[in-house]
Formats: C-alpha cells, sequence, structure tokens
C-alpha cells in the first residue's frame, strides 16, 4: 500500500500542486501499487533501485497503456519517500533487515534519476541541444563559489557565463534561490552578468510562476530516453 494521506499533503502543499492533478496522479498510484504488489512494501524489502529497474521496464497496468506516465508519476512517489526519509508506517518491524538502511543514501543524494552525476555527465554531452553555441566553461569540473557548487558552468556564443542547475526528478522547494544564489555570487566574483538554466523533470506551477519574475533565469525540463545498441 502507499501512503496516500501523506502523499496528498506533501503534493499539494509541499509541491503547490493543484488538486487535479493530484487526483491524476492518486489514480495512476493506485493502479501501480496494485500491479507491483504495494508500493511501500516493495520499497521497503527490495529497495528504491529496484523499483525504479521495475518501473522502467514494467508492461501492467498503467505501464502497459501510458508508460511514460506511469513512469512519472512513479518517480514523484519515490522522490516524496526520499524526501520524508522515515519508517514505512505499514510495515512490521521484523520486516526490515535490521541495522540496513530504508532508503539508499545515494538516491537521497537525487532522487529519481539514479545518481544526479549521470544526468550532469548527460548534459555535458548536449549542451548544444540546451542552447545553441554552448559550451564548457569549467573544464568538466564543478565550480566553486562562495554561496556552493555549480553543476554546469558554461559559456554562451557571445562568450557569456551561464550557470546550469540540475536537479534529479521533480524541481524540489528552494532549487530556484539556489541557481540564483550560484549566479549572484559569480557575478560578484567575475565582475560580469550571468544567466542561469534550472533543469528539472518538472516544476510545481509556483515555482513557474516566480521564474517569470527574473530576468536571466530559465527553465527547462528533461525526459529519459532509451537508447539501443546491436550485440555483437
Amino acid at each position: 500500500m502507499y501512503r496516500v494521506a501523506e502523499f496528498r499533503d506533501y503534493f499539494l502543499n509541499k509541491v503547490g500542486a493543484k488538486r487535479s492533478s493530484y487526483n491524476t496522479y492518486n489514480s495512476y498510484l493506485s493502479r501501480i501499487d496494485l500491479a507491483i504488489g504495494g508500493l511501500d512494501e516493495t520499497i521497503g524489502r527490495d529497495g528504491i533501485d529496484a523499483v525504479i529497474n521495475w518501473g522502467q521496464t514494467a508492461n501492467v497496468g498503467p505501464f502497459l497503456t501510458y508508460p511514460s506516465h506511469a513512469r512519472s508519476v512513479l518517480k514523484r512517489y519515490i522522490q516524496f519517500v526520499v524526501e520524508i526519509r522515515s519508517p514505512l508506517d505499514e510495515m512490521d518491524e521484523e520486516d526490515l533487515v535490521a541495522g540496513e538502511p530504508l532508503i539508499d543514501e545515494e538516491m537521497a543524494e537525487g532522487a529519481v534519476f539514479k545518481v544526479e552525476r549521470e544526468m550532469q555527465a548527460a548534459v555535458r554531452k548536449q549542451l548544444g541541444a540546451l542552447e545553441s553555441g554552448l559550451i564548457e566553461a569549467d573544464g568538466g569540473v564543478e565550480v566553486r563559489v562562495a554561496t556552493g557548487r555549480i553543476d554546469i558552468l558554461a559559456k554562451d556564443r557571445e562568450d557569456k557565463l551561464v550557470v546550469i542547475e540540475l536537479k534529479a526528478g521533480s524541481c524540489p522547494p528552494g532549487a530556484l534561490e539556489q541557481t540564483l544564489g550560484y549566479a549572484e555570487a559569480l557575478a560578484e566574483e567575475r565582475g560580469e552578468a550571468v544567466r542561469a538554466y534550472l533543469i528539472a523533470a518538472e516544476f510545481s506551477d509556483r515555482i513557474r510562476a516566480a521564474a517569470k519574475r527574473v530576468t536571466g533565469l530559465q527553465l527547462r525540463t528533461y525526459e529519459f530516453s532509451l537508447r539501443f545498441e546491436a550485440l555483437r
């Protein structure tokens, strides 16, 4: 079983989603929960990685007719589980392995995309797809500024600095301020104007609205894709 009431509170109040969106997510979650034989039970027994991998190949329930939507909903629920970091209420103590963390710490660093480092490597290879003429300006190494580490520092075709902040899964609260903080700190250090991109799988209406009020900041979403290779 999945945490209906807790997820509703998280989705509506923390994420800031509309109730109509919650109703859609809840509908998918009930079918995903049935298909996997209990979401929380499976996460507690097999771990987050196993559930993510299952979602990528599942061909049952909502994954059979609406695979991309079902995977998006599953990723959102996994991020919710990672963020709350609390014991699964529906499970008995004897079902949990003593001393073993319920949620993988690696996943807690960047829920949904298996490791945020993988996302960073993928984006670095496709900067031109993000913006024509965009190239690395950090030598492949995160640049540290007063407010933290910049995921990717790039330059545009006019040789202007561009900060790129990456968030695996949906954009969490505080990411907008974090990105702007990096850009401002870099601008002060370098003495020049700095633009920024914030990239995540999805953004709440609240974040989208706030971003419209900021000059020099753009939001971008990403999607998973499959790549097929011939066996030799």
